[in-house]
């Protein structure tokens, strides 16, 4: 996973973010961005980018489990904070949107998102949570069944990882055209700011100075 996660990054960095910045500098704000123009091509190309990630973590899942509801060893020390069951939460996703100062159909959009999301984190989280209660419960007694916490643990990845497709999906079909590159973009330069070195650098510095 780590490979793949380097290589991923990579091609997000480039070529997928210089292409979808070419076409928005190119686009007017008003674009309907039917999908065969090239601002629409580059926004799904990152779209797909986002999805192959969760598919990979999936593929991860299937293979190992127990990592995959944790954070792997290729997270960056700052993205751990924003870390929600192997991935970034949902509702910073919706957090980011609301950043770019939606309109009002879009923000209702957005709303209605994050009442899923809402609705479906709590339940994820204490699905996983049980699950490591019995395993203590069923280890202390001397019963603890291996194979079936590890299945119980793949679902739970499976479930946090669909919840993150589909809160991408929903916004970046309600956004549409040139508000959806936009939201790309910004989700896009996020997610590399949090590999960036020069940000890395800042970050180690305070945290090995917490009282200055």
């Amino acid at each position: 996973m780590r490979e793949f996660f380097a290589a991923w990054l990579s091609t997000l960095r480039s070529p997928l973010l210089p292409l979808l910045r070419r076409a928005l500098s190119s686009s007017s704000s008003s674009s309907s961005g039917g999908w065969d123009d090239p601002l629409s091509s580059a926004a799904a190309a990152v779209e797909a980018h986002f999805q192959a990630h969760w598919s990979a973590l999936d593929a991860a899942a299937r293979q190992d489990p127990a990592q995959a509801v944790s954070a792997g060893d290729w997270r960056s020390p700052l993205e751990l904070p924003f870390l929600w069951v192997g991935d970034l939460h949902p509702s910073l996703v919706t957090s980011l949107l609301r950043s770019l100062s939606p309109s009002p159909r879009l923000l209702a959009a957005t709303d209605r998102v994050d009442r899923r999301i809402r609705a479906a984190v709590p339940s994820i989280s204490d699905r996983l949570r049980r699950v490591q209660e019995a395993f203590i419960s069923a280890e202390v007694s001397g019963a603890a069944d291996v194979e079936a916490f590890l299945e119980e643990l793949k679902d739970v990845a499976l479930d946090a990882n669909r919840l993150r497709r589909g809160v991408l999906s929903e916004l970046v079909a309600a956004a549409g055209g040139y508000q959806a590159a936009l939201f790309l973009e910004a989700l896009s330069r996020f997610v590399l700011s949090m590999h960036d070195p020069e940000v890395l650098r800042r970050f180690d510095q305070c945290r090995a100075s917490p009282g200055s």
